[in-house]
C-alpha cells in the first residue's frame, strides 16, 4: 500500500513539473473581435437560409394554427344555421324521392302507403 501511494505522489509531482515547464500562451488582442465576427457570419448564413424557405418550419406552430382554423370554421358552421335541421321521416324521404324521380314502380317498394294499399 505504501508503494502505490509513493507511485501516485511521484506521478503527481511529474505532472505538475511538466505543467510548470510549459510556455505561457498569450491570446491575440483581436481574438475576441475575430470570434464575434465568425459567430455573426454563422448567424447570417443561418438566417439567410431560413429566409429563402420562408422562415424556419415549426411543426407545432403549424399544427396549432390548423387546429385553430378548424375550430373557428366548425363554430361558424354551427352558428350559421339559425334553425336546427330535422331528420326526415321515411314518408317525407319517399315523397321527396318520388317528386325527384317520377314516382314510378321502382320506388313503390320504399313507399309505406303503397305497401299498405296492396
Amino acid at each position: 500500500m505504501n508503494r502505490t501511494t509513493e507511485k501516485r505522489n511521484a506521478e503527481v509531482t511529474k505532472t505538475l513539473d511538466m505543467l510548470d515547464r510549459m510556455p505561457r500562451i498569450e491570446v491575440s488582442r483581436n481574438f475576441r473581435v475575430q470570434l464575434l465576427q465568425r459567430i455573426d457570419a454563422i448567424e447570417v448564413k443561418k438566417s439567410s437560409g431560413a429566409a429563402a424557405f420562408g422562415g424556419a418550419f415549426r411543426p407545432k406552430l403549424a399544427l396549432m394554427s390548423l387546429l385553430l382554423v378548424l375550430n373557428i370554421a366548425s363554430a361558424v358552421m354551427l352558428y350559421m344555421h339559425e334553425s336546427p335541421q330535422l331528420a326526415g321521416t321515411s314518408g317525407t324521404v319517399a315523397e321527396a324521392m318520388s317528386e325527384d324521380y317520377g314516382g314510378g314502380p321502382a320506388l313503390s317498394y320504399y313507399d309505406d302507403q303503397s305497401a299498405v294499399s296492396r
